[in-house]
């Protein structure tokens, strides 16, 4: 092979060595600062939710387990997983209310000035609040009727779940008044969106 061959072929050789190295991505730093976990974040609503969902986890696993491994399932397992799982909703729905994070449009939040935003989230609140309360009342009304009717597969009474729903509401109504009474507290939680948004359009 002569000198002109060995030429023509360095690039091709050249080309397949970078190929087999592979593309060199970009640095990934993993020390981000995050938030961290502390447990004065966590709230009663949090714990109540997470004692109901574990048991509605015990339930299911034992409805899959009685069923597929010993052949003879549970005939009660399937419904009180499904009323578990209403009252997981419910319970959830206050962690909701107290982290101010149920679905909500944010345009208009974003491009009003501060205070005026600030006064409209009050007035959306104040609204919710109306609701809870009504919502409330209308459990309230419902319950003693619930006593008389049972579940299909146990002796329970159906006023049961509709305790757990009352209390649920009842602790939503008492977190979004505590907001209300809080004035501050739509500006510092527009604040801090506002801050989240202009960190991930800098970066």
């Amino acid at each position: 092979m002569n000198h002109t061959d060995s030429e023509a072929m360095g690039p091709s050789r050249a080309s397949r060595e970078d190929a087999r190295e592979g593309p060199q991505g970009p640095d990934i730093d993993f020390d981000d600062d995050g938030p961290t976990f502390a447990w004065r974040d966590i709230g009663l609503e949090d714990a109540l939710t997470l004692v109901v969902f574990w048991t509605m986890a015990a339930v299911v696993f034992a409805q899959f387990f009685s069923r597929y491994v010993l052949g003879s399932p549970l005939g009660w397992t399937e419904e009180v997983a499904r009323y578990l799982l209403i009252c997981v909703g419910f319970l959830a729905a206050t962690v909701g209310v107290r982290k101010r994070s149920h679905i909500r449009l944010e345009l208009l939040y974003r491009y009003l000035p501060l205070r005026a935003s600030a006064a409209m989230i009050w007035l959306v609140d104040l609204g919710q609040l109306v609701y809870f309360v009504l919502l409330g009342w209308v459990t309230w009304k419902i319950l003693p009727l619930m006593s008389a009717q049972k579940m299909t597969s146990m002796a329970v009474g159906m006023d049961t779940l509709y305790s757990v729903v009352l209390l649920s509401i009842a602790i939503m109504a008492l977190r979004q008044a505590w907001q209300l009474v809080r004035a501050s507290g739509p500006k510092q939680w527009l604040a801090a969106q506002r801050a989240d948004t202009t960190g991930e359009e800098g970066s």
